[in-house]
């Protein structure tokens, strides 16, 4: 059985919802809101983005109330912040500690998440031998997804997915 789009956020939303509830987090209604926003979003979604997703129900709202909201849910693992695009994704494992890596499509700007610690861990175990002492790890793909490849291919369809008109 397959669940539609609406239900699969409508799960992740009540997965926010169980896991701020548990750790003693203020999910507030806006930053519900701010989450449910990326949630919907196939890609990336930046702050003005946001201010206007929620201009309809919130009216104008400076751009630090989003920004207080952003900050609260990259600190507390609801989404990621990806450097490259000063944009946000959900996390696809809301309280489960992980770093992830990120395959970005230069053609749909579709995001995947890929958690896994043993990239990050190599990466961060072999600096040491360069005298490089690591801060903060950023790793961010580019390329295309399936979809946008198989068109960008002589006798594809010339349609990149997100990008039919």
């Amino acid at each position: 059985m397959t669940t539609s789009l609406a239900e699969q956020h409508a799960m992740r939303l009540a997965h926010a919802d169980a896991h701020a509830a548990a750790q003693g987090l203020a999910l507030t209604p806006l930053r519900r809101q701010v989450y449910a926003a990326i949630v919907a979003s196939e890609r990336p979604v930046g702050a003005y983005e946001l201010l206007d997703a929620l201009a309809p129900e919130r009216g104008r709202m400076p751009p630090t109330t989003v920004y207080r909201a952003l900050d609260f849910l990259v600190a507390h693992g609801f989404v990621h912040r990806i450097e490259s695009k000063n944009a946000f994704v959900a996390c696809c494992e809301i309280g489960v500690p992980h770093r992830s890596q990120f395959l970005m499509c230069d053609g749909c700007g579709a995001t995947v998440e890929i958690p896994g610690d043993e990239l990050a861990d190599r990466l961060s175990h072999s600096a040491p031998a360069h005298g490089f002492e690591v801060h903060r790890q950023v790793i961010e793909l580019s390329g295309l997804c399936g979809p946008c490849a198989r068109a960008a291919k002589p006798g594809g369809t010339g349609e990149a997915a997100g990008n039919s008109s």
